[in-house]
């Protein structure tokens, strides 16, 4: 897993612009000094656009949701990228080379520059195919297939469904017209070479409905076929290639991340029929994989996006041994998987097309935490003999390695002891589960047994870039210290009356004064820098909203965390002015005295926790000093009250 460092990093995010990605997913009008629409994040419905977007300081900010971000968080929360594959993304689309640390520098560019290639071949391939699916007449068979599996247009274009005509070399022609070489088209597993010494190529589909496989950056890695009629296989699948590994990919991610996120749970069917039949009905929170059982891969990209996973099993004795198969490996990916197993050997797209969305969705709702549904599967015949007992404790040895999570592992062996008949403490010792808590104790906590170096890789770069471990904790800061930040983060005019009033003195939470120390600092370095400065910080903070003035937090009727004064009248009328806004809106002059009304009652607040400690100090040691330094600030406190905002 590569590293890139900050400065790297930097460079990558400078020379994209969020605009030009965002405005891709929703349209962006000018308004006052930035962009707005409607907000492109699938849970929030809006009729008015609240959803903001600062070319000048590369970040978004929705007033509805308050859903805030940069360009990196863009990627990763409405298209479900890690944050090393957003710089990658962002890297190759202002044609940023990736630094090479590697003494085979030279072997490392010629696989990336033949991977460009093979990808260049495959979307070629799909514009082929796109293209040749629009052509067709009605009556076309192909029409005629789409209509009876009742597909409708959006849904053809959102997964980018085509159609591979039926004669042998349709592609291969178009592939040469297009520059693409037959020795790349047949490593991508688009064309063959023809055998008995005939030269030439053929297509590798041919007469068959194509679904392209994406990987998370929207790339066509790989393509599905289905045969439109009779004949066999029903499905023909690309084999792996340099940039299709199936183990790592599942079939509409790039789709459906964005409701992931959005539901925080996710539905995993198998094959491209039953995603698109869910999606089509409104269920959009859903994966496929591709006639491969799930690894480990497919759990750590899963949970990315969500830890809450339902596994949608076919009702027959495959499905049964799916769900057997997938437990152990989501458990040691630490996601909590539920599983459903759908009635009457359905798959989900008859079942939802026979009962409807809203039935399965209450199943869903409804299914059983998959580690039960196997134990209830496992003991259909259970008699309760000693020699069924040792058999199923000798399956249950196996999943309980793999749970890191002591909590659960001991919810599952009460579960377990139950329904087996057996005491708990007989139980523990029969599945060693001492020893295992033993061995887990010597681990982080809630990380897994067992770890691929990919995903240590890419937990080393989270830290690296502080995804793990926010830099500044700004949960629990008062809410007139958060509002100063958000004022001074907004202009450069407000960040010199900061600090021409020395509010720093003033300022008690220690990340809110971080935060204002590293703007002074980035602003006298290098000023045209501070404007890009809130998006540099989105990764450092653990609440990233809190850097925007309008956040509920600081808008709320509630009390202060120091001093207990209410919302200044100010911020009262310019609420009430921008009621029906959605967001606040003010000019420079209010703007101004808002920052010194906040910077006031910040200094007040100051004043009351000193006074606090020295009534303290006075009843345990009374001085003159300190009697003196008293009545001091019991002045200034009056005098600070009796200045007008």
């Amino acid at each position: 897993m590569a590293k890139y460092t900050p400065e790297f990093i930097e460079r990558v995010a400078e020379a994209n612009n969020i605009v030009d990605l965002i405005s891709q997913q929703t349209q962006l009008r000018p308004t006052g000094g930035g962009l707005m629409g409607r907000c492109p994040f699938p849970d929030h419905k809006e009729k008015t656009p609240s959803f903001s977007v600062s070319e000048a300081k590369q970040v978004y900010h929705c007033f509805g949701c308050h859903k805030s971000g940069n360009i990196f968080s863009f990627l990763r929360d409405f298209q479900g990228m890690s944050f090393p594959e957003a710089v990658e993304f962002l890297a190759d689309r202002a044609s940023i080379s990736l630094p090479q640390t590697s003494a085979d520098s030279h072997e490392i560019d010629k696989v990336a520059q033949r991977k460009k290639l093979l990808l260049t071949a495959n979307k070629w391939a799909l514009h082929f195919f796109r293209e040749q699916l629009k052509r067709q007449p009605a009556e076309h068979p192909v029409k005629s297939y789409i209509q009876k599996r009742g597909l409708n247009s959006e849904i053809i274009e959102t997964f980018q469904i085509g159609y591979a005509p039926p004669e042998w070399d349709g592609l291969v022609q178009f592939l040469n017209s297009k520059g693409i070489s037959m020795e790349i088209a047949e490593e991508a597993r688009l064309v063959k070479a023809r055998s008995q010494g005939k030269t030439g190529h053929f297509d590798i589909f041919r007469d068959r409905l194509i679904f392209p496989i994406l990987n998370n950056q929207g790339d066509p890695v790989a393509f599905g076929g289905r045969i439109i009629e009779t004949g066999e296989p029903k499905y023909l699948n690309s084999p792996e290639t340099p940039v299709f590994v199936k183990g790592k990919i599942l079939y509409g991610l790039y789709q459906t991340a964005r409701y992931i996120r959005a539901e925080d749970n996710v539905l995993i069917v198998e094959g491209y029929m039953d995603l698109i039949s869910l999606y089509q009905m409104g269920i959009r929170n859903v994966v496929a994989t591709m006639g491969t059982a799930l690894t480990a891969d497919h759990g750590r990209f899963l949970k990315r996006l969500t830890k809450n996973v339902v596994v949608l099993f076919d009702g027959d004795a495959a499905g049964q041994e799916a769900a057997e198969r997938s437990l152990p490996l989501l458990l040691g990916c630490e996601i909590f998987p539920k599983g459903l197993l759908l009635p009457d050997n359905q798959d989900p797209d008859d079942f939802v097309k026979a009962s409807g969305a809203e039935e399965l969705t209450r199943r869903v709702k409804q299914a059983p935490d998959l580690f039960s549904l196997n134990l209830s599967q496992w003991m259909k015949a259970y008699r309760g003999e000693a020699s069924e007992k040792i058999q199923l404790i000798d399956r249950l040895k196996t999943l309980f390695r793999v749970i890191s999570d002591r909590r659960l592992q001991d919810l599952y062996l009460q579960e377990s002891a139950q329904k087996l008949g057996v005491a708990l403490p007989w139980l523990r010792q029969a599945l060693g589960t001492e020893n295992m808590a033993k061995n887990t104790q010597s681990h982080q906590p809630n990380k897994p047994l067992f770890v691929s170096e990919s995903s240590r890789g890419e937990d080393d770069l989270a830290k690296k870039v502080n995804l793990a471990e926010p830099e500044y904790r700004l949960k629990g800061a008062p809410a007139a210290e958060l509002l100063l930040l958000s004022l001074v983060l907004k202009s450069r005019a407000n960040l010199h009356l900061i600090e021409s009033e020395n509010a720093l003195d003033y300022v008690t939470h220690e990340s809110v004064k971080k935060l204002l120390v590293k703007s002074l600092d980035v602003y006298r370095q290098n000023p045209e820098k501070f404007d890009r400065l809130i998006s540099q910080l989105m990764t450092s903070v653990d609440e990233p909203r809190f850097l925007f003035h309008d956040d509920p937090l600081l808008r709320e009727n509630n009390k202060e965390h120091h001093g207990g004064e209410t919302r200044s009248e100010l911020m009262n009328e310019v609420l009430e002015e921008n009621k029906n806004e959605g967001r606040l809106i003010f000019d420079e002059e209010t703007e101004q005295k808002l920052l010194k009304d906040t910077f006031r009652r910040i200094r007040e607040n100051s004043l009351r926790d000193q006074l606090k400690k020295l009534a303290l100090e006075l009843k345990m040691n009374p001085t003159p000093e300190k009697m003196q330094l008293m009545m001091s600030l019991q002045k200034d406190l009056s005098s600070l009250n009796r200045k007008e905002i």
